[in-house]
């Protein structure tokens, strides 16, 4: 490949078209049926969008640029900044799919930069792109390297889905835990909780259960009950209507309070002996969670695994 090397990376002309077809439907109707005023506002946003991208495409194009020493990539809101991203700065290259459409990670000490494929003319550019990156000898040697390094004590990575499943890996990205909400009937459902809470377990790589929590008592100060080997050995109490802060009670060691700020992508946690934890949003559904090495332990790990289930629950 010859660099640099440029590749549109744009709003597709057929999304568009159907958010302007939504759009113009969503207009038609409350024209017909005057009581169907509330689509007004709903055309409005999907036409908007339409509209917007159609500038994008027309007047303001975007492109993943490849160049001789650092990737350029549209980031931000509406893609409005570009990024240089060094090669030399790239530790990690992950591919994920989500039915039809695919995503190149790019993780750095600081960031983590999405390419997705949903914005290239065809799958065909994301794969060049992707073979071109994976081809860098840097990320391969580093890869190599945390493998043979240790992981670093209190550095985790979580990750849940919104019906409450999910992997926990640590600093080197090992799978360290999975978590499961044990949905009733099998069946996982979006939203539950409101009567009756499925209990949430997490359980070790061999799949053997570790620690399993169950709701004690609901309502606006809500308790729960962590249980490992049958046996009570933490209590979790929400403290905020706006179901935002929770207190960690562990029998016979330290207390925890763990707040998370609303309008905001880092929470924060205190123990009674001076401890931190820092949980840094990469999503709702991917958390970056540091706690105090001299603090790190399984249980408060799963405890914090389940406040992240339920606020996805919850919001």
């Amino acid at each position: 490949m010859e660099l640099p090397h440029r590749y549109p990376y744009n709003p597709k002309w057929r999304a568009i078209g159907i958010f302007l077809a939504w759009g113009a439907g969503m207009f038609a109707l409350a024209a017909l049926h005057a009581p169907a005023w509330f689509f007004v506002p709903i055309g409005t946003v999907l036409v908007t969008a339409g509209l917007f991208g159609t500038v994008r495409r027309l007047a303001l194009p975007r492109f993943v640029e490849l160049g001789q020493d650092a990737v350029l990539l549209p980031t931000g809101s509406f893609r409005r900044r570009i990024k240089r991203i060094p090669y030399a700065d790239i530790e990690r290259i992950q591919e994920s799919r989500r039915k039809s459409n695919a995503f190149l990670q790019l993780r750095t000490k600081q960031h983590v930069f999405v390419i997705a494929s949903m914005f290239l003319p065809d799958m065909a550019d994301f794969v060049a792109i992707r073979d071109f990156l994976n081809l860098l000898p840097g990320p391969k040697e580093k890869a190599i390297s945390r493998q043979n390094q240790a992981s670093e004590p209190g550095k985790y990575c979580f990750q849940c889905t919104y019906e409450g499943n999910g992997t926990i890996y640590n600093s080197k990205g090992e799978i360290v835990w999975h978590v499961k909400t044990e949905h009733f009937n099998g069946r996982p459902r979006y939203p539950y909780g409101f009567f009756r809470l499925p209990d949430f377990v997490v359980y070790d790589k061999t799949d053997k259960e570790f620690v399993r929590v169950k709701r004690e008592r609901s309502f606006l100060a809500a308790q729960y009950v962590m249980l490992e080997n049958g046996r009570p050995v933490c209590r979790i109490t929400r403290q905020s209507i706006l179901m935002n802060k929770y207190k960690l009670d562990f029998m016979g060691q330290s207390k925890w309070t763990f707040h998370m700020p609303l309008f905001t992508v880092i929470f924060r946690g205190n123990s009674d002996t001076g401890a931190h934890i820092q949980a840094r949003l990469r999503t709702h559904n991917l958390w970056y969670v540091s706690i105090d090495s001299d603090a790190d332990n399984s249980r408060l790990v799963a405890a914090l695994a389940f406040i992240h289930r339920e606020r996805l629950r919850c919001n």
